[in-house]
């Protein structure tokens, strides 16, 4: 079976490192980058992911889109968000509408505050689009050890592929909850950079762990305001990926939070921003859509767009006004 990647980031190499894993299958990962294929030609090595992680003969890297797509049996996806639609609008000639489509991108359309999976099937007219995630870094994909996914689509048809790539160190299972999943991985990117915020202030554990409750009642709201299941809270892609984006150093959005608590200069944020993708950040632009459209009042979510893009002092993060008492999570 073809597998077509496209992006090679961090965590779209490191996924690659596991679907080798399937002899029967070849993979195909797109990147614009020239030198990196002839780097990766010669070592079969990716430099910024681990020098011990040596790539099989059955994994491949093209800047040809039409040579990616072509006869490939699934397409993943990982590409930054603010690429999202631009890396959609250049498969668009060389895609067919049956091919599953996999998305690990965390993000919407900030323009029409509209979610990825919603864009894609308008744009793309494709059947079957599935989006996963999980408590899954880079990282953990490439050592021993098993890895834990959760996968949403509006049906099972890309679902049931996943038995010819996935090996027996992965757990996963499927839910239908589409937007309620998606919604748990944007969110989460932000409540990151609120729970590193805390951490640069050095707050106390009750404080500390006082916010973490707090956010898993805040997402679980919003997912019902958006029709969604109060069980995808409890899924991989739930709970488990927003404990863990939400308190570890390695998350790019928690160091960004870190930073602002810590009081780091403005020079240093920005540089920060440039040189990393900090996905917290980018989507943060459509949390007032988001808050005005399911009228979430005194949320987290305001006070960390208040800090990170207004200015205001970090403090206002466990400082909450007090909420109106007919309000109930």
């Amino acid at each position: 079976m073809k597998i077509a990647i496209l992006g090679t980031g961090l965590y779209s190499t490191a996924l690659t490192y596991q679907f080798q894993k399937r002899k029967d299958n070849d993979i195909y990962l797109w990147t614009e980058q020239d030198e990196l294929i002839e780097k990766f030609n010669k070592s079969r090595k990716f430099e910024f992911l681990s020098k011990k992680i040596k790539y099989e003969s059955n994994v491949f890297l093209s800047n040809n889109f039409e040579e990616i797509l072509e006869d490939a049996s699934v397409i993943f996806i990982l590409v930054g968000s603010k690429f999202f639609k631009d890396t959609l609008a250049n498969i668009k000639p060389y895609y067919k509408k049956n091919t599953p489509i996999f998305v690990g991108t965390k993000g919407m359309d900030l323009e029409k505050c509209e979610f990825f999976s919603d864009y894609t099937r308008k744009f793309l007219k494709c059947n079957s689009y599935t989006f996963f995630a999980g408590p899954t870094f880079a990282s953990d994909l490439i050592v021993d050890g098993p890895n834990y996914l959760t996968f949403a689509g509006s049906n099972k048809i890309g679902f049931k592929k996943l038995e010819r790539i996935l090996d027996d160190s992965f757990e996963y299972h499927f839910i239908d909850d589409l937007h309620g999943l998606e919604l748990c991985s944007i969110l989460k990117n932000i409540y990151a950079i609120g729970s590193g915020i805390l951490n640069g202030l050095k707050v106390t554990d009750g404080v500390y762990y006082g916010y973490i409750t707090k956010m898993v009642e805040e997402v679980n709201k919003i997912i019902l305001k958006a029709f969604g299941c109060h069980k995808t809270i409890f899924s991989y892609g739930g709970i488990g990926d927003l404990l863990m984006t939400s308190s570890s150093k390695n998350s790019r959005n928690f160091t960004l939070g870190f930073k602002i608590g810590n009081k780091t200069s403005k020079q240093e944020l920005e540089e920060y921003l440039k040189n990393t993708t900090v996905e917290g950040y980018t989507n943060l632009q459509v949390i007032p859509s988001i808050l005005k459209k399911w009228k979430i009042k005194n949320s987290l979510l305001e006070s960390i767009y208040n800090i990170v893009l207004l200015d205001e002092d970090p403090k206002v993060l466990y400082e909450q006004p007090e909420k109106d008492k007919n309000e109930i999570f």
